[in-house]
């Protein structure tokens, strides 16, 4: 009777386990040691799995800011984003504000809740990550449609 009761106890567990909430981090993932294509990378892919907590963590404070405040933003408008491509790193900086800024052209396919200013369908944008001193980490700090 023992062992009948631990088995269902144990197949309780595992079907337990299976029906996590899918929006959650899979993985902790430390931002701040990121670099310019690997945070471009994570914010894209976080934002295609709905972990929202990790795709806000790689943004400034005021561009995150401006996301949250948009309607159209990738937070409130995006329904899917798959064929994801994140081109390396190149030496163009946004405005120069920064101790240090970089572009980071990314591919993608998005299927949004609502057509407002972009299509459904293939996005190329260009990603600007900035540091504000030489010690602080890599953030992402503009997003646009062209250079």
């Amino acid at each position: 009777m023992k062992k009948v009761l631990c088995f269902i106890f144990l197949i309780a567990i595992l079907t337990l386990s299976g029906c996590s909430n899918s929006r959650a981090s899979v993985h902790s993932i430390d931002i701040t040691k990121l670099g310019p294509h690997d945070l471009v990378k994570t914010y894209y892919e976080s934002l295609a799995n709905g972990d929202l907590k990790t795709a806000e963590a790689c943004l400034s404070e005021d561009y995150a800011k401006s996301m949250k405040g948009s309607t159209d933003s990738d937070f409130k408008n995006l329904k899917s984003l798959t064929n994801l491509i994140v081109n390396p790193e190149a030496d163009i900086k946004l405005n120069g504000q920064n101790y240090e800024e970089k572009q980071v052209t990314v591919e993608y396919d998005a299927v949004y809740k609502k057509e407002i200013t972009s299509p459904n369908g293939k996005q190329i944008l260009f990603v600007y990550v900035g540091k504000k001193t030489e010690s602080s980490p890599w953030k992402i700090i503009s997003v646009g449609t062209g250079p």
